[in-house]
Formats: structure tokens, sequence, C-alpha cells
């Protein structure tokens, strides 16, 4: 019986990643390039995009930057448009731009804080994932076959309950189960829909915990392989559910949290 290696490539799709100039989603863009597909890098910089694309076009690959606030409708249609302009279609979504911060709690809430979590982190993520998937749609697929992918980056906090996350954490647990629902309800146009939720990972948005001696022992002792992910670890997952070898995946949610989940 003759077995087959899984395929791990995605060489001729075409990726947009959201938040990718730095941190997880960088490092999400540069191993899907490295797999060969045409990477599209957004962020609210037009700036910090082309400097990122210009990077990984520089070893390579192909890539271009689209400054774009998630938030904003026009923004997203912008993205959806610039992709198909220079590279013909989209075939992979990554939603991982989303907004973080100093946990607050409920008692404490107020609307303004509220809103901006909401609107980054559930709308933006909902609507652009919709304009992709028309675009997907109508890109058309074999009967049977799965050939696009929606993959949302969530985060432990929308597995755990830690206090002063009541907003950032229902918000990654809405991403978690409109997962769910996306996967069920895209599967007739050739999608997945997956998420991943990963835990403490070493990026700009963690160096203020880093930095603090007694919040990083505390931290550690939470995670059960005792130490931060490197983004890398994280882009790894999402190109295995992004190539053909994750193909047969989908509403499915991923922990990658060096086990937080089992304590």
């Amino acid at each position: 019986m003759a077995i087959t290696a899984p395929d791990y490539s995605v060489k001729g799709k075409v990726a947009i990643v959201t938040g990718s100039t730095r941190g997880i989603g960088r490092a999400v863009a540069e191993a899907l390039a490295e797999g060969g597909a045409a990477v599209v890098i957004t962020g609210r910089k037009q700036e910090a995009c082309d400097k990122v694309a210009a990077e990984i076009a520089a070893e390579g690959y192909k890539a271009i930057g689209v400054a774009t606030e998630v938030t904003k409708a026009a923004d997203r249609e912008n993205l959806i448009a610039k992709t198909v302009e220079a590279f013909g279609r989209v075939d992979i979504l990554v939603n991982n731009a989303g907004v973080g911060g100093a946990p607050k709690k409920m008692i404490d809430m107020d609307e303004a804080y509220f809103d901006l979590y909401v609107d980054a982190d559930i709308k933006g993520l909902y609507f652009l994932s919709q304009l992709a998937a028309r675009q997907m749609q109508a890109q058309g697929c074999e009967k049977g076959t799965h050939p696009y992918r929606i993959i949302n980056v969530g985060s432990v906090a929308g597995i755990k309950s830690p206090i002063g996350d009541t907003v950032y954490g229902s918000c990654k647990a809405a991403v978690i189960h409109l997962t769910r629902i996306m996967a069920n309800e895209l599967a007739r146009f050739g999608i997945t829909v997956n998420s991943v939720a990963p835990g403490y990972v070493l990026t700009d948005m963690t160096k203020d915990v880093i930095a603090d001696e007694k919040n990083a022992a505390a931290v550690n002792r939470m995670i059960t392989l005792r130490r931060y992910a490197q983004p890398a670890e994280i882009a790894s997952v999402i190109r295995f559910i992004a190539a053909p070898a994750g193909g047969y995946l989908t509403g499915v949610n991923i922990p990658i949290d060096g086990g937080m989940v089992l304590n």
C-alpha cells in the first residue's frame, strides 16, 4: 500500500493576513509566503505594510501591502478589491487583526472600551469574512472540493475565564463559536473555516508582562510547558490548516497554548 505524504504546500494560493506588519500576523504571512502563496500584508499604516511586503518580496516571494482598518467598511472592501486586482483571486483569509490592552473588570467598564473590542474583534472579522466568502463563492470550485480557507485567530482567553477580560474574552469566545457557524454555512461554497486560540506569545502585546518578573513568573506557572510561544509556532499550525493537509478540518478551534487550558 502506497503512503501519500501530507501536502503542506500553498503554492499558487492567494492569502490575505490581517494585522500582519508584526507579531503573529507577520509570522503567518512569512510562513504562507514560504509555502508558495502570494500574500497581502495589512495594517493601519501603508508605510508599515509596504515595508513588510518589500522584505518578503526581497526573499523571492510575492507580496503586496494594503493599509486596512478592519473596523471600516470602505477599507474592508478596498482590501478585497486590491487583492483581486493584484493577484486575480482570494483563496485564504487569516483574520488576525484585533485589539489588546490593559484588562478592565466589568464593574469598571465603559462603552468606549466595550465598542473598541467588539468592533475590531467581532464586527470587523465578521464582515471581512463575508466579503472574502462572496469572492470565493464567485470563483467557484469543483463539487465536493474545499480549496478555500478562512482561519480566525482567537485566544485562550475565549476558553478560560480570566479576571478583567469580560469583553476581550467574550469576543474571543464569540470568534470560536462564530467559526463553527461559518463552517456550517460556507462548506457548500468550498470553504473551510477554523480558528486557533493562542496563549501567551512573545510579541509586542506581551512585552510589558514579560518585563515585570513577578508577572512573568505568574504567567509561566499557568502554562504547562512553562514558556511563552514564539510567533512561528502559531504560524506553523495556521499554515497546516491552510494547506491541503488540513483540508478535512472545518469548524474546529485549536488551542496553541502550551497547555494553559489544562490548568
